[in-house]
């Protein structure tokens, strides 16, 4: 096993991304419309998704170039055009995804106003036709690339025919037009069908929903989600999730029309219904369409499990496999003809997860090698993409689910399937929520095309540096190794861990393919806008989910701020201060901090004079967050190389974090000193560090367990196991006597017994030693702080110890080691020693914390006990619903398999979970509070850029200062309100016959010591 590559997967700085198909429990994931390649100097040629979404073909065998694509040229621009043409310089212009005819402009504006205020902004003509082909350019990337696609279909067909240029357009376009025929007719058969009311059970539940969409967009709607969803899961996805993803899709393409019928000039609610159920006589089905068409906003997971499943079987049953010459046939036709019967394109089938058997769906190896290999230079990027950055600023949200983007429906609060949750959120008084939301969506962004241009040559060469993954498979073990020879097993279970580890790494490779998908789309954008909704404890997120300011270092690096201000007076220190923070220097003073940034400017004009040099050039590659270090160097550099530092314009965010921000809370709420100057709460000459006091009392436990004056573990289990043979046979004696109580027998056993319960403590003992030794001279901030960090929001015994086992196994990693059996077992018991240290040590610095955290789990579990869930108000106004009831599976009967489904909405509240997610939430709901009153003073009052990432605060380097006052005035103004007391007060008014204990005693912090501490932000 190569340890370079297995480093990757244990690295500090990437974490596994969620894979980058569409999730059964998200909206639908973003995808993109595929291109032809560039005849631009430098893009990036392919992006290979999945030929490891196979089972059936082996791993090993196939090469994976893992390449990026344009995405400028869409389908549209693949047909009818000579290569001559599609090569010119002007012909590309003119196809780029940015261009768009003022006929168009004007045909996508002709149901839409632009707001009055932004039209305002114009002061020329040009200033105005700009702003309307912007707005135009985004209510097209918005519209349904389903719709979109059909509309082409029958035109393109006869022109890439005519043509015979098949195989120089996308192979997955190509797939979908020589499939599109088939399934339309079969659609609209299974659409007839139900019109005349030939219905099973089944598709009287699942038949009104599709009577709702034309058969075509049915049909390029499936192929397109099965088609993605195959190629990015590396074992095939599973039937469930495949089938609520298509029910989803139906379900927006549905409120996609129906708003556009509804806006359209003249157009009513009723309009769309009259469109699709003009020919339909059947009063049932007309009944139940309507139903739908109403509810559609609503429908449950059931509704969209059996309507998903249903586009699913349809697009099973029409596509095949092309035959040797590229076409494509049916069963029927093949007998016809006396031909073998074509391969299905999508294969159904089981495999076991976990002990269970579940249904996937796989594509057919074919299929996949037609995609990748027949057209190396062309995207497979998924090309649905919906949820992208905004070219206009977003909507503002005036309700659940008015606002965000232009025409995509998104909501404020992603909920988890609690409809008490959105009644109260529709009922409650959001107006100082969706303020901040609507501020912070109004920062312009831009693409970082510097730091993007040494991301994808880095990409290029490779990747396996930073958050960019490596681009290669580790590759299987030799089955006639030496070692393999006695023990084949041995194999098999290196096989199995290896594979595991590709397909982590796949996922890695599909979440990196999108960024930089997206980056290089939008790189040329002079302006970038991101909507922001929330989840249900009011913590505010980017709805765009592959590149945005919440990512990991990667994504963070390539998003600055559109605007550019003067540094100032201060600017060119904060950036200076920020470029100690992301090499981790950040435990010392601010002069510190600048004086290490002064004594390194040499390498940072290195670093940004050559990036991808050797030697100081390379500098920046050592920060804890490299590609934020090379945005700084950038930047630095051009500000002291110019004549005035502080009239140079600088657009980096400059980055102030919270120290350990949950415990800060906690010592707000509980005015705790003690905890309080733990996590900067308090002024002081320099920042306090609790993840570094906690690995100090945990390295002193090590230490002095590990110089325990016991015999080896051995030993000791070696006495033990005597002891118990000897025990065992004295019960023996023992049970042959008559009268045993008294008898020397029975003194004997006891003897015995005592002895034991002496070696299992000794044994205890030298298991602790064990560990000790092992971990000696290991235990550093780092393997502690994600303990730490997660402690005040509830991590449990077997969540820190995984937390610490996966700090270790870098740990070892990076030293070289190799991860055999003996080393992963080591491993395991030393981390589940040093949890218990950990939260030990915890537990000796922030009694205060502890106290109020038992109190709110005590407050939630007698709410739960009353039937309900625990819910509160935040200082802001938002109504926070815990969505945590008792699971209930049932199984759903769809057109192609049974399913398993969890139930919870009707269930009752599960107070096991309300109790132990309450101390968490609710000091969540209050960081997003604080976040939010932040983000109104800074854009609203103070009229400066602000973003956030949780505790995370950015703005320009001139605003620091201003943003760092602001910050912690809000702060205080949040926590002189009594919070407990409140809560306490609402809990007793909202349940009378319930005791509930009196607020924990505060301490004697004096919260206005934050406006004077410089390191509560740093």
């Amino acid at each position: 096993m190569q340890r370079g590559a297995l480093a990757l997967v244990a690295r500090p700085k990437s974490s596994l991304a969620p894979e980058a198909a569409v999730s059964a429990d998200a909206e639908l994931a973003d995808e993109f419309e595929p291109a032809l390649p560039s005849a631009r100097p430098r893009r990036l040629a392919e992006a290979d998704w999945a030929i490891r979404a196979q089972q059936l073909i082996p791993r090993a065998t196939i090469e994976k170039p893992y390449e990026l694509a344009p995405l400028t040229l869409g389908l549209e621009q693949l047909l009818g055009k000579s290569e001559q043409e599609l090569a010119s310089p002007a012909e590309l212009a003119k196809n780029a995804r940015a261009y768009i005819s003022d006929e168009d402009v004007d045909k996508w504006l002709e149901d839409f106003a632009i707001p009055k205020d932004h039209l305002a902004r114009c002061s020329t003509p040009e200033e105005l036709q700009e702003m309307r082909r912007r707005y135009a350019r985004q209510l097209r990337l918005e519209c349904s690339v389903y719709e979109m696609a059909v509309d082409k279909h029958l035109s393109s067909h006869e022109k890439v025919r005519a043509l015979g240029r098949s195989t120089q357009t996308n192979a997955a376009k190509d797939l979908i037009r020589k499939w599109m025929p088939q399934a339309e007719v079969y659609i609209q058969s299974e659409q007839k069908k139900i019109k005349a009311g030939k219905h099973s059970t089944d598709s009287n539940i699942y038949g009104p929903a599709l009577m709702l969409v034309p058969h075509d967009a049915l049909a390029a709607t499936g192929m397109s989600i099965m088609l993605n969803m195959c190629l990015v899961e590396s074992k095939g996805p599973k039937f469930i999730k495949m089938a609520l993803a298509m029910g989803k899709a139906v379900q927006e393409e549905i409120i996609l029309r129906k708003e556009r019928a509804t806006t359209t000039k003249g157009g009513d609610e009723d309009k769309y219904f009259l469109q699709v159920s003009k020919n339909i006589k059947l009063e049932s089905l007309k009944v139940r369409m309507k139903e739908y068409l109403e509810t559609v906003g609503g429908w449950d997971k059931r509704l969209q499990l059996k309507v998903g499943a249903a586009l699913v079987d349809c697009i099973q049953r029409t596509c095949y496999v092309p035959n040797d010459f590229g076409d494509v046939s049916t069963p029927e036709l093949c007998v016809a003809k006396g031909l073998a019967p074509p391969d299905p394109a999508f294969i159904h089938n089981y495999v076991f997860d976990r002990n269970r058997r579940a249904g996937v769906i796989q594509l057919h190896p074919k299929i996949a090698d037609t995609v990748l290999a027949t057209n190396p230079d062309n995207n497979v990027l998924p090309w649905t993409a919906r949820y992208l950055p905004m070219l206009v600023p977003p909507r503002p949200w005036t309700g659940v689910v008015n606002g965000g983007y232009l025409k995509l429906r998104t909501k404020v609060m992603r909920q988890r399937d609690s409809a008490w949750q959105m009644d109260c959120v529709q009922r409650g008084n959001m107006d100082g929520v969706l303020k901040a939301l609507n501020l912070m969506a109004e920062v312009p962004w831009v693409i970082n095309k510097e730091v993007l241009d040494v991301v994808l040559k880095i990409w290029e060469d490779g990747g396996d540096f930073g958050d960019l993954p490596t681009r290669t498979d580790v590759p299987l073990p030799d089955p006639n190794s030496p070692e393999f020879a006695d023990n084949p097993a041995l194999y098999h279970k290196n096989v199995r861990k290896i594979e595991q580890l590709n397909r982590e790494f796949h996922s890695l490779r599909c979440d990196t393919l999108y960024k930089l998908q997206v980056a290089e789309e939008f790189k040329d954008e002079p302006e970038l806008y991101y909507p922001y909704n929330m989840d249900f404890r009011g913590r505010v997120y980017p709805i765009p989910p592959n590149l945005n300011h919440l990512g990991s270092d990667l994504s963070r690096s390539l998003l600055i701020f559109r605007d550019r201000k003067p540094l100032g007076e201060h600017g060119l220190r904060w950036m200076k201060i920020h470029l100690a923070n992301v090499f981790g220097v950040d435990k010392c003073s601010f002069d510190e901090r600048v004086e290490f940034a002064d004594a390194h400017l040499d390498k940072v004009v290195a670093s940004a004079n050559d990036p991808l040099g050797e030697g100081d050039a390379a500098w920046w590659k050592g920060a804890d967050y490299p590609f934020l270090a090379l945005g700084v160097c950038f930047e630095l550099k051009r500000a002291i190389e110019s004549s005035d530092p502080t009239k140079y314009m600088s657009n980096i965010p400059i980055h102030q974090d919270g120290s350990c921000n949950g415990l800060q809370h906690y010592a707000a709420l509980g005015r705790d000193l003690q905890g309080g100057s733990q996590v900067n709460l308090v002024p002081a000459p320099r920042p306090s560090d609790v993840y570094m006091g906690v690995a100090t009392q945990v390295m002193a436990k090590v230490e002095n367990d590990a110089e325990l004056d016991v015999p080896p573990v051995d030993e000791v289990e070696a006495r033990l196991a005597e002891l118990k043979q000897e025990f065992d046979e004295a019960q023996v004696m023992l049970s042959a006597v008559d009268n045993k109580s008294g008898s020397v027998e029975e003194a004997k056993c006891n003897e015995v017994m005592s002895r034991m319960r002496e070696l299992r403590a000794l044994l205890d003992q030298a298991r602790r030693k064990k560990c000790a030794q092992f971990l000696n001279g290991i235990i550093t901030r780092k393997v502690v702080k994600q303990t730490v960090m997660t402690s005040v929001y509830g991590v449990t015994y077997i969540g820190a110890r995984k937390q610490i086992s996966a700090r270790l196994h870098e740990t070892f990693l990076t030293k070289g080691h190799i991860m055999d059996e003996q080393l992963e077992d080591e491993i395991y018991h030393a981390s589940c020693y040093c949890a218990e240290l950990t939260i030990g040590s915890m537990g000796d610095l922030f009694n205060s914390a502890r106290g109020i955290m038992a109190w709110l789990a005590k407050c939630a579990a007698k709410v739960g006990q009353s039937g309900q869930p625990m819910s509160w108000i935040t200082p802001l106004g938002l109504p926070v619903v815990q969505p945590y009831r008792s699971k209930n599976t049932r199984q759903v009967r769809t057109k192609v398999q049974h399913v398993l489904m969890v139930d919870n909405e009707s269930q009752p509240v599960s107070i096991g979970r309300q109790k132990s997610a309450f101390p968490p939430n609710f000091v969540h709901s209050l960081d997003s509070t604080h976040m939010m009153l932040t983000a109104r003073r800074c854009l609203e009052d103070e009229k400066i850029a602000f973003a956030a990432v949780h505790d995370s605060y950015w703005t320009h380097a001139c605003s620091v200062d201003v943003m760092n006052r602001r910050l912690r005035e809000e702060f205080v103004h949040l926590y002189e309100q009594p919070l407990l007391e409140d809560l306490l007060t609402e809990l007793r008014l909202r349940f009378p016959d319930m005791y509930f204990d009196d607020v924990p005693q505060l301490g004697d912090l004096d919260l206005h010591s934050v406006l004077d501490s410089p390191y509560f932000f740093n």
